[in-house]
This record gives structure tokens, C-alpha cells and sequence, in this order.
């Protein structure tokens, strides 16, 4: 299984993130990074975050203008000490949108997991805005609909999401949407899944009811109401409904000849193409020089006595 990039969000304040003497600051208009020296490039961080905040004004218009920190640890170590709650070992990023607050892991530490900083902090930004637009509801909301949010709106692309839920199309595994609610399995495999139905799931909907009736459900929220009750105001079903409905769409969108869209499996084909197309022109040319080989083995008879 390729390796993807995982996050985790966490919806409720923990207790204030301890910044040693040694820990430095930079700022920008919205953001602050504290970060270890020496160890990354707080304007690149800065420069990313401030170019994403200004891609999503309908949140950040409606919300404080609060700075928003941004952690960054320098090992896996400190990253685990400094969430202060559970969290997998696969996780690189975490966000607490009700504090404003962003952890991450040194992307120079971790090089072994694809991090591309750029996507993660996208991400876990989109959280905080996300959680400070619905705070009155956000720890009711969903989470795979927190999630499927947050992947939505931070363009977030892992190519190894499409052939999980392909496999799990075809081996009728996918996991019903209640199950997603609370937390995501503990799993590497099951979080696979359950980020690939998230991102599906807000992704679907947006194909076939468009962005604004998604801005209209994240508009209820924002006010108060739960998130069933934001679909039946807003689609006229409820949530049991809507995961009936992607349900079922899943097998017209992933069969296979869905397969070809996947570049790693399409490039693995054209390779096997090729290397097929190169045995038989092999094989077919060595038949000739064989067959060659025996005429000239042959005496004519002009030449007999």
C-alpha cells in the first residue's frame, strides 16, 4: 500500500502548549510559528498558511482574526508530548480549532512518509477555520464530514485514496458512515479507508448538488443546528439517506475501467504492454534467424553431384 498522508483532528481544548526558551517565533499577518532553531524555515510555513487563508474568505471574513499558532516539533517524540492526547503513530499533523492552535511534525524528520508540508498544513488550517466558523455545533459534527471538509477545501490529493476505495468497492468493505462519527479505526489500513470515504463522501456531494447547498449545510451548522438536521433542511433527506445514496453511487463510480485513471496502475499496464510487445517481437525474430539457419544448413541442388 502506498504510503498517504494522514491528519488527525482533535475538536476540544487541551491544556496550553508548553514553548521552551529555546523554542523561537516568526509572524505573519494571521499566523505565528514557533519552531526549534536551526530546524526548518518559518517563512515558507508563514507564506503557505497566509496564501491559503486568503483562498477561503467565506470563513475567514465570518470569524475572529485571532492569530492562529502554528507548532512545529522537531521529532516524533516531542509531536506525541506536545498533543497531550491519544494520537497514531502515523500522524503527522494535528488541529485544535477551538484554541486556534496547529501542531506539526518537522517535515525534514519524517521524509520516509511523503509529508508534503504544503498539503498538511492546508489541511489542518482548514480544520481551525472550519471549527471556529461551527463552533456553536462542532463537536457534534461528524467526523468524517470534518474531515471530508477539510480535504474539500484544502484541494488536498493523495492518489492512493482512489484504488482504496476501488478495492473496497469490490470487496464490499466499505464502512457505513455512522461508523465514522465519533473516531477513525486505529488501524493504518482502516484510516486509509475511512480518509478516502471522508474525501468521497463531501466530493459526491459537491458533483451532484454543487458548492453552494454545501455552503448552505455549513451555513446551518454556523447558526447551531446539527448536521442531520442541516441535510434535511437543506437536501430534503437525512443523514441514513445520504449514506444510502453514496452507497450506492459507488460501484458506477469505481468498476474497472476506473482503473486506467489511476496513473500507478496505468504506467504499471503500459509497462506490461511493453515488455509483452518486446518478448513477442523477440521471440517472433529469433523463429526467423532460426528458420534462416536452416536453409542455409540446406544444399541447393545445383551444387549436388
Amino acid at each position: 500500500m502506498s504510503q498517504v498522508i494522514r491528519v488527525v483532528i482533535l475538536l476540544f481544548v487541551i491544556p496550553t502548549f508548553y514553548v521552551s526558551a529555546a523554542w523561537k517565533s516568526s509572524d505573519s499577518e494571521h499566523f505565528r510559528v514557533y519552531y526549534e532553531k536551526n530546524t526548518i524555515d518559518p517563512a515558507s510555513i508563514l507564506q503557505i498558511a497566509e496564501d491559503f487563508y486568503a483562498e477561503v474568505p467565506r470563513f475567514t471574513n465570518r470569524i475572529s482574526d485571532d492569530t492562529i499558532k502554528i507548532y512545529v516539533c522537531d521529532t516524533q517524540k516531542a509531536f506525541q508530548a506536545s498533543v497531550h492526547a491519544p494520537i497514531q503513530d502515523w500522524a503527522v499533523g494535528c488541529a485544535f480549532p477551538l484554541s486556534r492552535r496547529i501542531i506539526l511534525q518537522n517535515p525534514k524528520q519524517i521524509a520516509g512518509a511523503k509529508l508534503q508540508l504544503a498539503q498538511v498544513l492546508r489541511h489542518e488550517i482548514a480544520h481551525v477555520l472550519f471549527g471556529q466558523y461551527t463552533r456553536k455545533a462542532v463537536k457534534g459534527i461528524p467526523l468524517w464530514f470534518v474531515e471530508g471538509i477539510a480535504i474539500h477545501f484544502s484541494k488536498e490529493w493523495v492518489p492512493g485514496r482512489h484504488g482504496t476505495l476501488l478495492k473496497n468497492v469490490f470487496t464490499n468493505s466499505i464502512m457505513p458512515l455512522h461508523e465514522l462519527t465519533e473516531k477513525f479505526p486505529d488501524s493504518s489500513f482502516g484510516a486509509d479507508l475511512a480518509y478516502a470515504q471522508s474525501q468521497d463522501t463531501v466530493r459526491w456531494f459537491v458533483e451532484v448538488h454543487g458548492n453552494e447547498p454545501l455552503w448552505s449545510i455549513i451555513d446551518r451548522l454556523h447558526t447551531g443546528a446539527n448536521l442531520n438536521d442541516a441535510f434535511k433542511s437543506v437536501l430534503g433527506y437525512d443523514l441514513t439517506t445520504f449514506d444510502l445514496l453514496w452507497r450506492e453511487s459507488l460501484p458506477k463510480r469505481y468498476h474497472w475501467a476506473s482503473l486506467l485513471s489511476s496513473s500507478y496502475i496505468f504506467w504499471g499496464c503500459l509497462t506490461v504492454l511493453f515488455l509483452f510487445c518486446y518478448l513477442f517481437s523477440w521471440n517472433r525474430r529469433r523463429k526467423r534467424l532460426y528458420k534462416l539457419a536452416q536453409q542455409e544448413e540446406v544444399v541447393d541442388d545445383f551444387f549436388r553431384e
